[in-house]
């Protein structure tokens, strides 16, 4: 009996000793506070350093509006109707096309490839062009307006070590971006026209040509007919109209070599009798004046190229004060935190290891 009651008090010694004391921890922390502190102090050290050797990151903010009416006026010129047309809804669609567009981004990027190379840590000569483009377009942050939104808009940001340079890059390429588009419009424009011209121009010379072809062919007929009628003496019609019957009309030669010489006089004497009018001969064909009238109003067109906006700068984007990277706060909190956590580990091992060679010292 008395062995078996030494072997359940030594089990319940060592099931005592398993167990954890709330109270023995915390004493042993503050035996061990120390150690709190260096682990404390480690974890600051590194954090200031860290945000001493840190380069600081700004970013620069720009935001971009839909244009008014007034800003495509110059597009809604009345010889533009059914050629080329332009809407606020869709001016603004395609200014956002254009930032968002990498090629427009890639395009800036080459055009002030020389002043990011002068900024510190921008440019990497051992990589190629595309990937420190591809590192220089990760910078960007662009964002739509949503369906809630009061108003369509674009955001625009750009993170950048230099602050200046942020802001100046940011607005240069919201400038450059929205003048590309705006000329690709302005040229889509011209070549509708030019197309609208050219077509109007074929349909001129279409109907000149059937029109001299025609008038060509009259007088070879009424000439034939001449011959005809003074080789067989008639001189004078010798039908009315009001002798047709059922509408059937008789050979040309009828009508007589006197009318028919009139005839072939009036028709070869057509251009000299309209040499003082605006369009000339051109007035005896059926609709060409109305076509030459329409080419040259789109011929004398201008429109004001700096009078259009296809979308408005809301806001442009100035120079950052404050880095948004690193967070310092943030990063000290943490550090702190962390700090904590390092040191009353490093305090509990320690604690414990003293226990241990305590324990080991007794047997």
């Amino acid at each position: 009996m008395t062995r078996m009651n030494e072997d359940l008090i030594e089990h319940q010694r060592s099931s005592d000793d398993d167990e954890i004391d709330l109270f023995d921890l915390i004493d042993d922390i503050w035996n061990q506070k120390i150690w709190v502190f260096i682990g404390v102090f480690f974890t600051l050290v590194l954090a200031g350093l860290y945000l001493f050797k840190a380069t600081p990151v700004y970013q620069a903010e720009a935001k971009v509006k839909s244009a008014t009416a007034n800003d495509l006026i110059e597009f809604s010129r009345p010889q533009l109707v059914g050629i080329y047309s332009l809407d606020v809804a869709g001016a603004f669609a395609s200014a956002k096309s254009a930032l968002l567009s990498t090629g427009y981004r890639k395009e800036f990027y080459e055009l002030k490839l020389d002043q990011i190379k002068a900024i510190p840590n921008s440019y990497n000569e051992r990589l190629s062009l595309e990937q420190n483009f591809s590192d220089f377009s990760g910078f960007f942050s662009v964002s739509a307006s949503g369906n809630n939104d009061t108003e369509p808009h674009v955001k625009l940001s750009l993170k950048y070590s230099d602050p200046e340079q942020a802001s100046e890059l940011l607005n240069d390429f919201v400038e450059y971006a929205l003048f590309r588009r705006l000329r690709d419009s302005y040229d889509t424009m011209l070549a509708k026209v030019n197309g609208r011209i050219e077509s109007l121009n074929y349909q001129a010379s279409i109907m000149r040509e059937e029109y001299m072809g025609n008038k060509a062919r009259r007088i070879l007929e009424l000439k034939e007919a001449t011959g005809i009628a003074v080789a067989v003496g008639q001189a004078n019609p010798v039908y009315r109209n009001m002798d047709l019957v059922g509408g059937q009309r008789p050979p040309l030669y009828m009508l007589g070599s006197k009318a028919i010489k009139a005839e072939i006089k009036a028709l070869e004497s057509r251009e000299n009798l309209a040499k003082d009018l605006v369009r000339g001969e051109d007035h005896f064909i059926a609709g060409l004046p109305k076509l030459l009238v329409e080419i040259e109003a789109l011929q004398a067109l201008e429109i004001d190229f700096s009078k259009i906006n296809l979308a408005r700068i809301d806001e442009v984007a100035v120079v950052p004060v404050k880095p948004i990277k690193p967070r310092k706060l943030l990063i000290m909190a943490l550090a702190l935190v962390g700090g904590v956590f390092i040191g009353l580990f490093m305090a509990l091992i320690v604690a414990a290891y003293g226990k241990h060679k305590i324990r080991i010292s007794k047997t």
